[in-house]
């Protein structure tokens, strides 16, 4: 029957796949959040570009109704020139006419510089429209893919589940206690290697006597004096160790692109209180937490 750290180790493995699969569920999750606010902001900058260039289209045609109006005045106002006989009343009808030849003057002016604006506008929101139709497009892509990827999700972590069980099943639960405090405390790293007399999990290096009691004692429950996680030495890593890149790596389904955890550094496991019986050493270990099942 393997070693108690032997067993640590794979119930540890396991937790790290656990924790990169729903890191990964989380971030698909965010995403999805993400491109949906995203969706919406988009939205509302295409409805006020919309509201523009109603705005401008309607400036618009009410000063080329005004230059149609100037236009009818104008052609009455001439007709009745030939039949005025008053001099006086013959240049304020004159005069109408001239203003309102100036005044659609200024006008096609003005329709012009608006003509310029609205194809600016417009095609600033066709541009607008066409971004929002691809993003709204992905988003509904990406809400199909979510029932997919749930599925697969939950089928890993099921699975995952029942191998922790098999395992946990054969190590004292006092032992199993102690891991899942450890970890809980240690950004989710409860047992690590030691190299060069060095806890390769908070990096500072070990009282000698404990790393050489470590090289003696490969079976024994052993704790860093500084981070207080369990340790354990291997020339090599276990096989399997370092899967955490794929969850799903021993289902039968697909796998699924997870992350490994990271590293913690020194600065993320200052030492904690530590109560006296999570804390193991070679002098001071309990032949049940020391003894290999």
């Amino acid at each position: 029957m393997p070693n108690t750290i032997a067993l640590l180790r794979e119930i540890q493995r396991i937790d790290l796949l656990v924790d990169a699969l729903l890191k990964e569920e989380a971030q698909y999750r965010a995403s999805l959040a993400g491109s949906g606010e995203e969706l919406g902001g988009m939205t509302a900058e295409v409805e006020v570009l919309e509201a523009e260039v109603l705005e401008l289209t309607t400036q618009k045609k009410e000063k080329e109704d005004r230059v149609r109006q100037n236009k009818e005045r104008i052609e009455k106002d001439q007709t009745r020139l030939s039949e005025i006989k008053n001099d006086k009343q013959y240049k304020a009808v004159n005069k109408e006419i001239s203003n309102a030849e100036k005044s659609n003057r200024l006008l096609g002016m003005e329709i012009d510089a608006l003509s310029d604006k609205l194809t600016e506008k417009e095609n600033e929101f066709n541009e607008q429209q066409g971004r929002l139709s691809e993003k709204d497009a992905a988003l509904g892509g990406m809400k199909e893919d979510l029932a997919g990827k749930e599925a697969l999700w939950a089928g890993t972590r099921e699975g995952l589940d029942a191998e922790r069980a098999g395992i946990a099943k054969d190590i004292k639960p006092q032992i199993i206690s102690r891991y899942e405090r450890i970890k809980s405390r240690r950004g989710g790293i409860g047992i690590v290697n030691v190299a060069d007399e060095t806890c390769l999990g908070c990096y500072i290096q070990i009282p000698p006597q404990i790393y050489i009691h470590l090289l003696k004692n490969t079976s024994e429950l052993i704790d860093c004096p500084h981070c207080h996680r369990m340790l354990y030495f291997a020339a090599e890593k276990q096989e399997g160790e370092d899967a955490a890149a794929s969850p799903s790596e021993k289902s039968p389904e697909p796998a699924l692109a997870v992350e490994a955890a990271e590293e913690v550094t020194p600065e993320e496991v200052a030492p904690e209180e530590v109560a006296p019986e999570e804390v193991a050493s070679p002098v001071d270990s309990t032949p049940e937490e020391t003894q290999a099942e």
